[in-house]
């Protein structure tokens, strides 16, 4: 995306922080390594104020803050949609964690054996967290916890015109903030062209003290056929409140 776009005007750090003074909320970011041809880098906001909307790009000058740490800044909003070119910023690291067989419970043969039916859901948590990377859109919908385990429900598009025929999900990993590592699979997958919409199965159960759970999906396959892959990683946070 060039900073040039009409939709986009240029802004200093000052500019950014006096219209969040003003009551503009930032719904959209973005960075990118350089601007127009041979522009710098900059970190690209979507504002949004009682129906108006506007966007601002905040160059890298060298002396305030770089444009990726702007968007550092925003990284921990789920409500902040967010867009990633690959090579932009380092990947975040997924810790290893502690595995799922030193604390908790896992049906054998996984996932076939974790059967998750209504009577043994315990809460339905929403998420709608979205992120891009490289048109390649992936949404976070809902978190369904369960007795022996949890249920993630996803949507992925890619927003080129180029026709996904067999998308699927793939190196997904969910860790906890207390460093505790799930064990995680992928099912119900339907693709439909462009789109996917599917499920995470993750065990063991979620324990009650959680109060995040970061679900890091690395890459997507775009099509099967073709070998075609799509790299992240796609990081989505997601706040859980204490049981009541």
């Amino acid at each position: 995306m060039a900073a040039s776009d009409r939709h986009y005007e240029l802004a200093s750090l000052a500019d950014l922080v006096q219209l969040i003074a003003e009551g503009w909320r930032v719904t959209r970011l973005h960075y990118a390594d350089r601007t127009d041809p041979a522009g710098p880098p900059a970190a690209l906001f979507a504002l949004a104020r009682a129906g108006e909307a506007r966007g601002v790009y905040v160059p890298d000058d060298g002396r305030a803050l770089s444009h990726r740490t702007l968007v550092e800044i925003f990284r921990e909003t789920p409500g902040v949609w967010k867009h990633r070119s690959p090579q932009a910023a380092p990947a975040p690291e997924v810790p290893a964690g502690e595995p799922p067989e030193a604390w908790g419970e896992v049906p054998e043969p996984f996932p076939q054996a974790l059967d998750l039916v209504p009577s043994s859901l315990r809460e339905v948590v929403p998420v709608n967290q979205i992120q891009s990377v490289e048109g390649l859109d992936i949404a976070m919908v809902a978190l369904e916890r369960h007795d022996a385990g949890a249920r993630l429900r996803y949507m992925c598009h890619a927003s080129d015109a180029r026709t996904r025929t067999a998308m699927c999900v793939l190196d997904v990993a969910v860790v906890d903030d207390a460093g505790r590592r799930y064990r995680v699979a992928p099912t119900e997958g339907r693709p439909e062209g462009n789109r996917l919409e599917g499920a995470l199965v993750v065990a063991p159960a979620i324990p009650e003290d959680v109060r995040r759970l970061t679900v890091t999906v690395g890459t997507v396959e775009a099509d099967a056929d073709r070998g075609r892959r799509a790299s992240g990683p796609w990081v989505f946070p997601i706040p859980l409140l204490p049981a009541v």
